[in-house]
């Protein structure tokens, strides 16, 4: 009896624990799909030299509409991306972080998805089309939500190069211009390494780590798990003593502190990824996104009202970022475009330009891809002309 109760036991807890699998699975699915509104596929990979890129081919949609299509080369694009350049062809790069890419918002803000014809690319692509009829302009979004400016330049180098662009449009702003701390670590502190000391340092909780990693391709319940971890640890990350920006008691503390970390980091950046494409024969537009902070509050519609926050940091620095911006386009001789003022204009009362913080919605994109027609046809005249 005691051998036959042992085995029941044991059918008990492998039914049970295939019972628990299941239904945790069903959850994941179920809250991915349901409430975030999320692929259980993950849309990461890791990248050797940008940390992370886009899998290529991911779609994420309600299976009606497909509001995030990623191409086979990783762009945000419906349609594949020779790297032959057609005759009569005009190609321009989008990049940027998030709010270039256009991402959908998640919780606690309302959630807003933009779709394909919803982004800075698409509407600035069917102007530019319109502008120029006997030409096939492409404007491919090659933006990846959370990119620094240091993640362009391996980008660049490492694949955008062969793709032969006229343009690159560099949307920037709220993932590293606002940086207070000099002593930040710009490249090796990026919050997205969290994986690496997992990696390289065996441990029980970095095989634990690596084995939901390898089952979110195949689970929803691992694929949710392991987006809730990449937060969890981005956000820690930046509490850690080496963190992006700090607290000043000093206003000219906090400048001057800003100021030495520009210059060694996304400044320097910048004007290396200019170097480099103008040394290939690369046009460069740079612009500084808009922020939901930095517009004016009579301005704002009610629903960005309800979720809008205070930022000190980012309004104190706004001036000196767009000044920082502004001499180093100069001294390069790029075109310099600060969205905030357009963001700022009467005829936007109580429209909603953002989707949160930081992210644009459909007219946000489409009074961006407005204000960037004029200096794109006058950076292409020039071009077409030689």
């Amino acid at each position: 009896m005691k051998d036959l109760s042992v085995r029941i036991n044991w059918k008990y807890l492998l039914f049970l624990s295939v019972f628990i699998i299941i239904c945790l699975e069903i959850f994941g699915r179920v809250y991915l799909s349901v409430v975030l509104e999320k692929s259980p596929r993950p849309k990461f990979q890791f990248d050797s030299y940008r940390i992370y890129s886009h899998v290529p081919y991911f779609h994420e949609g309600d299976g009606k509409k497909d509001w995030i299509v990623i191409n086979g080369q990783g762009f945000r694009r419906s349609t594949s991306v020779s790297k032959i350049k057609a005759k009569d062809t005009v190609r321009i790069f989008l990049m940027g972080g998030s709010a270039a890419h256009g991402i959908s918002t998640a919780p606690p803000y309302p959630l807003v998805h933009i779709y394909m014809d919803q982004t800075i690319d698409f509407y600035l692509e069917q102007k530019l089309q319109a502008t120029y009829p006997g030409r096939n302009i492409e404007v491919i979004n090659a933006a990846v939500t959370g990119y620094q400016v240091f993640q362009h330049t391996a980008y660049i180098l490492t694949e955008l190069l062969d793709y032969d662009p006229d343009l690159i449009i560099f949307l920037d702003g709220a993932n590293d211009h606002y940086f207070n701390n000099p002593d930040f670590d710009y490249f090796g502190g990026n919050k997205y390494q969290f994986w690496k000391p997992r990696l390289q340092n065996a441990s029980l909780g970095g095989l634990v780590d690596y084995s939901f990693l390898w089952m979110s391709h195949f689970s929803g319940f691992a694929r949710g798990y392991y987006y809730w971890r990449l937060n969890r640890d981005a956000s820690s990350y930046d509490e850690l003593a080496n963190r992006s920006t700090i607290k000043y008691t000093d206003a000219n503390a906090l400048v001057e502190g800003h100021k030495v970390a520009a210059a060694r980091m996304f400044l320097r950046s910048i004007a290396t990824n200019i170097l480099i494409l103008q040394a290939h024969g690369i046009d460069v537009i740079i612009c500084l996104q808009p922020m939901l902070v930095l517009r004016k509050t009579d301005l704002l519609s009610k629903a960005e009202k309800e979720f809008m926050k205070s930022d000190d940091n980012v309004t104190a620095l706004y001036p000196v970022v767009t000044s920082e911006l502004s001499e180093l386009a100069a001294r390069n001789n790029v075109p310099f475009i600060d969205l905030i003022p357009e963001f700022n204009k009467d005829e936007y009362r109580q429209q909603q330009l953002l989707i949160d913080y930081c992210h644009l919605s459909p007219l946000g994109a489409q009074v961006v891809a407005n204000r960037l027609v004029a200096t794109v046809d006058a950076v292409l005249a020039k071009r077409l002309k030689k």
